[in-house]
């Protein structure tokens, strides 16, 4: 991964890029996966047989060491802020582990993704078509490095047997050491599997799901005891099918009753669409009124940043914050950002998140709902520390938040004044 400066006057932007664990370079080969140790083991990802997942003891919430200042420093040159990256410590402690589905299926072929492609430039950065496999593809190896960068044990199931050799349908980071050398090896593999890996095949994902819920369920009493969920991020372009490809109105019950298996569980689940097609879209977003699960629908990067634009114009919806959310980052505001505008007390809690850290100059910010000049200002001030990010809506770089823009919705004659 190229580093964030090339030179004093060839800026990279920071567009959320791969996390850098070592200087090791790989040679295109798929390495041989690390040697299972007793912390957490990993069956093989087969539709023959189910994967066990074990929380290491090194990892349960109660003995979880703190953030380090390497891990925030790495963070914040990927332009997220320091209370991102107290929020991920967080997250990481109540989520000790992820589980992907990386649909590898025939249709991620299509050529309607995107790929975002750093430039010299500081107020540019191209956005270019690729297939949806790319798009996934970056997607993946970019959390798998998070996933080394931040010791978060995270497994990647893929859909469909990529056919690259031996245990490559499901592999793993952080699951069995948290040795830079292991890390490393895994993050290396990862990166292989994916480069090697071609879309075929079908969308299996009740079957997926069925082991992955037996998985949890056996885990459930730790998760449980130690206060924690599972997150679990179904990456896909595609209605769900049966093994030999046929999708019908009783194969998608099957599938919602294979989430449904989920409820009452310690998860999490993300959709990650993979595609605009409105079929597709409309049967995920539809699943929440269906489910009394915890769950999350996200389009892809494009087209959720038009979604939090409509109801949230003045905050920049910077890939880092698709990022937090696609590997489960979980807020109640994040939730809503794409639903409908904050209320001041929800925009005071996002701001707090986005701005606010134990260094923090301020302490806790002002309720906006008594005094929305002394918020802006404190708010104003604080953002003025933080570096600008790209913004997909208006294709440059801009501060995280339009202070104007805020002050016109939330302030004194704004349309939330009354709240």
């Amino acid at each position: 991964m190229a580093s964030q400066y090339k030179s004093s006057d060839e800026r990279i932007i920071p567009v959320a890029v791969p996390l850098p664990i070592s200087t090791a370079v790989n040679d295109g080969t798929i390495p041989t996966a690390p040697a299972a140790r007793p912390t957490l083991q990993t069956a093989n990802a087969t539709m023959s047989s189910a994967s066990t997942y074990n929380l290491p003891t090194s990892r349960r919430s109660g003995v979880l060491a703190p953030i380090s200042e390497q891990q925030i420093s790495k963070l914040v040159e990927q332009g997220y802020t320091r209370g991102h990256a107290i929020s991920l410590a967080q997250t990481i402690k109540n989520f000790p582990l992820r589980i992907w589905v990386v649909d590898n299926s025939g249709s991620m072929q299509t050529a309607d993704g995107h790929r975002f492609v750093e430039t010299k430039r500081t107020q540019d950065v191209k956005v270019v078509k690729c297939s949806r496999w790319h798009e996934l593809r970056d997607c993946i190896e970019y959390h798998a490095h998070m996933a080394a960068a931040l010791e978060a044990p995270t497994t990647f199931r893929m859909l469909n047997d990529p056919g690259c050799g031996p245990n490559t349908q499901q592999f793993g980071i952080a699951e069995t050491s948290l040795s830079p050398g292991v890390l490393q090896e895994e993050v290396d593999r990862a990166v292989a599997i994916m480069k090697s890996a071609q879309p075929h095949g079908v969308t299996p994902l009740i079957q997926h799901l069925e082991v992955i819920q037996q998985s949890v369920f056996e885990i459930s009493p730790t998760l449980r005891a130690d206060g924690c969920r599972v997150a679990i991020i179904l990456a896909t372009d595609g209605l769900p099918t049966d093994m030999n490809g046929n999708c019908s109105e009783t194969i998608q019950q099957q599938f919602v009753e294979a989430l449904r298996a989920l409820e009452g569980l310690p998860v999490w689940v993300v959709i990650r669409l993979c595609t605009d097609e409105e079929k597709v879209v409309n049967f995920y977003n539809n699943l929440d009124g269906q489910l009394e699960l915890s769950l999350e629908v996200l389009d892809d990067f494009i087209e959720e940043a038009k979604g939090v634009h409509e109801h949230n114009p003045w905050l920049n919806y910077a890939l880092q914050l698709h990022r937090l959310r696609e590997m489960g980052y979980h807020h109640r505001v994040f939730d809503m950002m794409d639903e409908r505008p904050f209320t001041h007390e929800e925009l005071r809690e996002f701001c707090t998140l986005l701005l606010l850290h134990e260094n923090s100059s301020v302490v806790e910010l002002p309720d906006p709902s008594a005094d929305w000049r002394l918020f802006s200002n404190t708010v104003k001030k604080l953002l003025a520390k933080q570096r600008g990010q790209w913004n997909p809506i208006q294709k440059k770089v801009t501060p995280w938040i339009d202070i104007k823009e805020m002050n016109k919705i939330f302030g004194t004659h704004g349309r939330w004044s009354l709240w």
